[in-house]
């Protein structure tokens, strides 16, 4: 049987993230792993044990071009250049801020990357301006807004016929971005609904398939 696992890094960062790390649980009959130091056991080797026999692996939490994290509060790296080969291989999933140069940069096959994706206040200080549009004025309740349609999107559009083709995935995100748009600039929660429309816009706009 074909094993996927799900990594879910949760915390205060990704708690968002925990209705699609369900679906992707639930719809795939995925290995849901996190970074979990309760334990006596090495967290990290108890997620490096699931990827080793894993051949379609979900990536939700937070990256650089570098590498992905187990932590970003805590500064640990989960995979980077000394551990890549764990992905070699496999079908990758990876929902994390910068996951396609971090594609590029370990020419890692038969995967979807993103672009940065403002997720926190936090994200759209340092940015400030992405894309062109400034978002250093998005509030909590904009980011707030942003995350729940992404989430939505992506739940939408994560079937079994799309993580066997990719590139209908990319068809399918395009479609229900461009719903969540819709709904945004509609309903007019956000306080700054156009700026949440275009960057839900250029998260379907960034996204890779190698």
């Amino acid at each position: 049987m074909k094993k996927t696992v799900c990594i879910y890094p949760e915390d205060f960062t990704t708690a968002f993230l925990r209705p699609l790390y369900e679906h992707i649980c639930t719809s795939f009959n995925a290995v849901g792993v996190g970074y979990d130091t309760s334990g006596d056991d090495d967290p990290l080797e108890l997620i490096f044990n699931e990827l080793e026999d894993a051949q379609t692996v979900f990536f939700l939490g937070h990256g650089m071009s570098t590498c992905l994290y187990a932590s970003i509060i805590d500064n640990v790296q989960l995979i980077n250049k000394d551990n890549i080969g764990l992905l070699e291989g496999k079908r990758l999933f990876l929902l994390a801020c910068n996951s396609n140069p971090f594609i590029k940069n370990y020419k890692l096959t038969n995967a979807i990357g993103f672009g940065f994706i403002p997720t926190s206040l936090d994200d759209v200080r340092q940015a400030r301006v992405l894309h062109g549009i400034r978002i250093e004025d998005l509030d909590k309740k904009d980011v707030d807004c942003f995350n729940s349609a992404l989430v939505n999107a992506f739940i939408n559009t994560t079937t079994d016929a799309t993580m066997v083709d990719f590139h209908l995935f990319k068809e399918r995100l395009k479609f229900n971005i461009s719903r969540e748009i819709v709904q945004c600039l509609l309903k007019k929660e956000a306080p700054n609904n156009r700026t949440i429309a275009d960057e839900l816009y250029y998260v379907y706009k960034d996204l890779i398939i190698s």
